[in-house]
């Protein structure tokens, strides 16, 4: 099973540090936050777009399958079903009883893939399929996306050609819809957004390595939910709140841990005060962040916010080099473990290259041994445990920066 905690990891750098030139700069996403803005620190603005004509975003990575939904629009997601037989019987008479909320911490787990079922690799909306290779929809949804627009929603499947396939209906069945989303047409983004309204499949993002900050308008538990205006970061991004510092003008990354969560910047370096009757920034708070190049580090220190008028966040950015000594390899798991015939070994990279795979038994004797290739993200690979005698082994993924080890049981 997928445990969203693990994704959350923190990485700890250490740093030769050259202070660049204070800048000051400011992004803008529209009167009444209506556009999302693709910020890069190194480029500021990339592109700002309308935010309000797509419901659904698709993770477009191959080794994914996260699915939001647009918080911005109201737009909100409910279980209908676990039993997918129902499609044409479902009862709507209790439509809100549970509903589901895009994580805020990753991008990873939307609304769609926030509940699992118990057993299996699963990622909320289905279960992937250790013989096809596709992961198989369990659930059917109830989606409300503006007054009164209802629509049963279910995600089919995602087949082995990387390909997203759901049908969505009105709730008595009628104007039933088939759509498929192939991911290869969308190599360069990281999501691929969907319009139930215009039945139209949007390519609305830049290049996923373009920029490095988006500033929008999203939904937050604090505890509960509610929609808030701030900046998360791009896949890859990691940054970190300081607070207080004494200095903002003079503050440094030395020693700090960042983080991979995408909203360590978020909504509260501001507040409104109630009786001023306007934004005030927090003041004596700076946040440090490592581009998407992982080459700077930068100190962002916000300054303003004109709120709705022009929803426009003001801020001073200043450039670090670094050098950067970060894990290769970060979350490793064994699954199942204890492994009867095969178990399915999972971990992190912090970047594409070659590693070694070993399996070894507690006398150091090599079992298995085999080179593989990595992507920058999440990794799997398959360990042939029919091969094995009952006991406990000793599996290592070894990168250039070094071993990372994870015992696994064979219990048959």
């Amino acid at each position: 099973m997928r445990n969203p905690l693990s994704l959350l990891f923190i990485v700890i750098l250490s740093y030769n540090i050259s202070a660049q030139t204070i800048v000051n700069d400011s992004a803008s996403i529209g009167a009444n936050y209506a556009n999302q803005t693709f910020y890069s620190l190194a480029n500021s603005t990339i592109s700002s777009i309308d935010n309000s004509n797509w419901e659904l975003a698709f993770h477009a990575d191959n080794r994914e399958a996260s699915i939001f939904v647009n918080s911005k629009r109201d737009v909100k997601l409910y279980l209908a079903s676990n039993d997918t037989s129902k499609w044409n019987s479902l009862d709507t008479t209790n439509k809100t009883a549970k509903q589901f909320h895009n994580s805020d911490s990753s991008w990873l787990f939307g609304a769609f893939n926030r509940e699992v079922l118990p057993g299996g690799f699963e990622y909320g909306w289905g279960t992937y399929n250790s013989t096809t290779h596709e992961i198989d929809g369990n659930k059917i949804y109830f989606i409300n996306y503006g007054l009164n627009l209802w629509k049963k929603i279910m995600i089919t499947s995602h087949d082995v050609n990387y390909r997203y396939h759901f049908r969505y209906a009105n709730l008595d069945g009628s104007n039933e819809t088939s759509v498929i989303i192939t991911k290869a047409n969308y190599t360069k983004r990281n999501f691929i957004y969907y319009s139930i309204a215009n039945n139209a499949i949007l390519d609305r993002e830049p290049d996923y390595n373009t920029y490095d900050l988006i500033f929008h308008q999203y939904e937050e538990e604090i505890p509960s939910y509610y929609k808030v205006t701030g900046v998360q970061l791009n896949r890859n991004v990691k940054a970190k709140k300081v607070y207080p510092v004494n200095n903002v003008t003079t503050a440094t990354p030395t020693g700090l841990t960042l983080s991979k969560n995408i909203s360590a910047i978020g909504r509260d370096w501001k507040a409104y005060d109630v009786n001023l009757g306007q934004w005030t920034i927090e003041d004596s708070t700076v946040y440090f962040v490592q581009d998407l190049s992982g080459s700077k580090i930068w100190r962002l220190v916000f300054t303003g916010f004109a709120g709705g008028s022009t929803g426009r966040m003001y801020f001073t950015k200043t450039a670090f080099a670094s050098g950067i000594n970060e894990k290769a390899i970060t979350s490793l798991g064994l699954y199942p473990n204890p492994s009867n015939t095969s178990s399915t070994l999972n971990f992190y990279a912090n970047q594409s290259q070659p590693m070694a795979i070993t399996v070894k038994d507690f006398t150091g004797r090599q079992i298995l041994s085999e080179q593989i290739s990595t992507y920058e993200g999440f990794n799997e690979y398959t360990i042939n445990t029919s091969i094995l005698n009952n006991g406990t082994y000793l599996v290592q993924v070894q990168s250039n920066e070094g071993i990372t080890t994870q015992k696994l049981m064979v219990n048959r």
